[in-house]
């Protein structure tokens, strides 16, 4: 077949795509994130449910089909089938449009339901307007004539996006795309969040894929944390009515503040504007161990604020479950113990520190004799442990499962800068390190919490100074701040390189102070603080200087205003590379079938960002270890490494002929870029075989069973599909 290319900008652009598939997957995520909430909450009248606002129905159906959704979806997937799953939220659709008609049939004959104020209607859509402005400028691939600049943020979202089509395509468990040697290999991973995802990418069809999806589950999740921070001030921290809603817009306004980052970056800044030295952190939490504010954590790692927005739900269940008897207690119960299992797949790091917090809580209520609460807290425990045993069976054990050893250790939270001084003076015994670690911690905590940090200790130091015991609600969060803030710095995860668990488990605490610090900003003493608002201001700079480093360093750093990053791209013609390698991969994918096995360099350096993001295929071999820690027997990776690598040899190395190659390989497509050392080599199978599509930057070839693909290719795409078999019967019947 003879090549087959197309010209940079005339039939592309790429920004404009993105948007409009984005905001599709926002337009179908309340049938996943809204609907099934509020299913659950009409039908057990959960908060006096029927009788409430349509604004706090609202409020409250969002987070609660975070919290719910994804363990239901998980097990009737993995028990069931991916139809049961459907089914469920076919059953949850029906049941809120029986309830609407009902409701419009009987209008008249029963009390409507009372009406939210016009301000706070106006107020909930500018806030969820900008917050879904911002995050689709921070996140779409910017396009600027020929050339195509995904966000920083693309790193981890990459990843993910791999993951959901994983999900779409295999089902529940998912397939690990990144490693293929012959047979699917299951996934291990905190994926439920991304099975929601899945859902709107599946229901999207070919015009929302999985990265609009991700897209759109970020909106989503923001939103549902806007609501959980009203639903809070509403139930748990509430001051009356004169007050709620500018408590409410005060701490939503503050979740665009983070710590004093910006600080030692402006450091980092003029060393390198100096010519002292060669690099500078991409994201403004990278100087040192993260404390992401919750701005850098909705854009960049959605599935952890959706497993806090899943704890803190479960929380506000068993917060009001007590005020009921019999049935109506446990009913909280039941949906709390569903909404923690939930939070164990989402986000592992964020709920283990939560459930520390219950077990501790537990101890209070048992201690003090509040029975009721006690039993719901047991109760729910108990649920959560037998819905989650199965996922965490399946991360748990296996051949190859990635990993040894326990994965939480001891060690003190690292201060970055205290190690490189003292490594700078031979003083880097372990010991010794440990020792400034702990000597250094409240500094650490200070550039990292900033503004809310000084806030806690305020409110700290004030109530104490009313000599009154703390009331309940005032116990809670103070337990919930010093259980987060204790495990994130004694403790570590040792499953990866990062520290996931103190990275992310601090959330729990950032959401305590952040209640705390309104009561604080919102206290006629401290309005004139000089330092309060310097720090606001700083924590405010951060996070708009995080959003352009999120949106704009690739750009800057293709026109030399910023050092390259090498997970991107090894010089300054990233977005020229960039838009050419979509184009391949979006070619590969509406021209093969959906099965087809793709397989690209596996010497990228740390990933292939760029083909995670765009694949929308399985991987043989991601990578010199297929990405084995994130599911299957790591054994099998060697051989089909050993064949990758003679397709895309190292630099200097011979590249050998291709057909005998793809059969070891196993794989279908090949993309070869113009960054491969085998592009470079004239006579290699790049130059000497025809591919099915080229651009001046990248190139895709048939490889194992190329006849067939070609055949395949002719077809039309009904009919390519069914001569291709199903995904499931490629992958080994998942």
């Amino acid at each position: 077949m003879a090549a087959r290319s197309l010209k940079l900008g005339l039939l592309h652009n790429f920004t404009l795509t993105d948007i409009a598939a984005s905001i599709a997957a926002v337009c179908l995520f309340p049938l996943f994130v809204l609907i099934p909430g509020y299913a659950v909450a009409w039908l057990l009248d959960l908060f006096e449910f029927r009788r409430r606002t349509w604004l706090f129905r609202g409020a409250l159906s969002v987070p609660l089909s975070i919290a719910i959704a994804p363990i239901l979806s998980y097990l009737a997937g993995r028990y069931f089938s991916m139809t049961a799953v459907w089914g469920l939220y076919a059953a949850s659709w029906a049941y809120v449009a029986v309830v609407v008609l009902r409701g419009v049939a009987l209008r008249g004959r029963k009390e409507p339901a009372p009406r939210s104020p016009a301000g706070a209607w106006r107020m909930a859509m500018v806030v969820l307007s900008i917050w879904g402005a911002l995050a689709l400028f921070s996140l779409v691939d910017l396009q600027i004539g020929g050339k195509l600049y995904y966000t920083t943020t693309a790193f981890d979202s990459s990843v993910r996006t791999q993951f959901i089509h994983a999900i779409s395509s295999t089902g529940i468990p998912p397939a690990n795309p990144f490693f293929f040697p012959g047979h699917a290999q299951p996934l291990r991973y905190h994926y439920f969040w991304l099975i929601l995802c899945s859902m709107a990418d599946v229901a999207g069809g070919a015009f929302v894929g999985p990265r609009h999806a991700l897209i759109g589950g970020t909106i989503w999740c923001g939103a549902g944390f806007l609501a959980l921070v009203a639903l809070f001030f509403r139930l748990i921290a509430y001051r009356g009515p004169e007050t709620f809603r500018r408590r409410t817009l005060v701490g939503i306004l503050l979740l665009g503040v983070t710590g004093l980052d910006i600080l030692p970056n402006a450091f980092y800044w003029l060393t390198y504007s100096m010519g002292l030295t060669g690099a500078i952190p991409p994201y403004l939490e990278s100087w040192n161990e993260q404390v992401g504010g919750f701005t850098y954590t909705a854009l960049g790692e959605a599935h952890y604020l959706a497993a806090l927005v899943v704890c803190l739900t479960a929380f506000l269940l068993l917060w009001e479950a007590p005020r009921h008897t019999g049935a109506g207690r446990w009913k909280y119960a039941t949906v709390a113990g569903i909404a923690l299992a939930s939070s164990v797949g989402i986000g592992i790091y964020v709920a283990f520190v939560f459930g520390a917090f219950l077990l501790l809580w537990t101890v209070v209520a048992v201690a003090r004799k509040w029975r009721a609460e006690a039993g719901t807290l047991i109760a729910a425990g108990v649920l959560c442990a037998v819905l989650a045993l199965p996922y965490l069976a399946s991360v748990t054990g296996g051949a190859g499962s990635g990993g040894s050893g326990f994965p939480i250790a001891f060690r003190i939270r690292r201060f970055y800068v205290v190690h490189t001084i003292l490594t700078s003076q031979g003083r880097d015994q372990a010991w010794r390190l440990a020792l400034a670690d702990g000597a250094t911690l409240p500094l650490n905590y200070l550039f990292e919490l900033g503004f809310f940090l000084a806030a806690g200790i305020l409110w700290w130091r004030r109530r104490r100074a009313r000599r009154e015991p703390l009331s309940r609600a005032e116990m809670a969060i103070a337990l919930m701040i010093a259980t987060s803030v204790a495990i994130c710095s004694c403790l570590c995860s040792t499953v990866i390189s990062n520290n996931d668990l103190g990275w992310r488990g601090l959330l729990v605490a950032q959401f305590g102070l952040l209640l705390w610090s309104v009561d604080v900003i919102t206290d006629q003493r401290y309005k004139r603080s000089v330092a309060l608002a310097a720090m606001i201001a700083l924590g405010a700079a951060g996070t708009v200087c995080d959003v352009f480093l999120f949106r704009l360093y690739p750009v800057v750093a293709d026109r030399g205003g910023l050092p390259e990053l090498g997970w991107m791209s090894p010089d300054r013609k990233l977005g020229e590379r960039n838009y050419a390698v979509r184009e391949a991969y979006e070619w590969a994918d509406k021209h093969t079938p959906a099965n087809a096995i793709v397989q690209s360099s596996p010497h990228a350096v740390f990933q292939d960002t760029t083909g995670f993001l765009y694949a929308n295929r399985q991987i043989a071999a991601a990578g010199q270890g297929c990405l084995a820690d994130f599911g299957g027997d790591a054994s099998l990776c060697a051989p089909i490494v050993a064949a990758a690598n003679m397709l895309f040899p190292e630099r200097g190395q011979i590249a050998p002929e291709s057909s005998a190659a793809c059969e070891k390989l196993g794989a279908d497509v090949l993309i070869a870029t113009d960054t491969d050392f085998v592009w470079s080599v004239q006579d290699s199978w790049v130059w000497r075989e025809k591919p099915l599509y080229a651009n001046r930057l990248a190139r895709v070839f048939g490889c194992r069973n190329s006849t067939k693909l070609l055949e395949a290719i002719a077809q039309p795409p009904a009919a390519a599909a069914k001569s291709a078999g199903a995904p499931e019967e490629r992958n080994g019947g998942r």
